[in-house]
């Protein structure tokens, strides 16, 4: 499977922006990821966190206390 991110993707539609990811298959189907926030940096950590939830990227690094 392959995924695609870019947050360069990330558009403004009405009063919210969407980021979107999208993977596809070796066997040619694909899935979009779409999230919406107020602005687009909140609408891409959500997809990053939806992303990660999915298990799809590597969880964030955590510093040991």
């Amino acid at each position: 499977m392959e995924l695609y991110i870019n947050n360069r993707w990330t558009e403004c539609y009405g009063n919210s922006y969407i980021a979107e990811a999208i993977a596809w298959s070796e066997t040619g189907n694909h899935a979009s990821i779409y999230t919406t926030g107020v602005t687009a940096e909140e609408a891409d950590a959500k997809l990053m966190s939806a992303l990660r939830e999915l298990e799809l990227i590597p969880q964030k690094a955590t510093k040991d206390r």
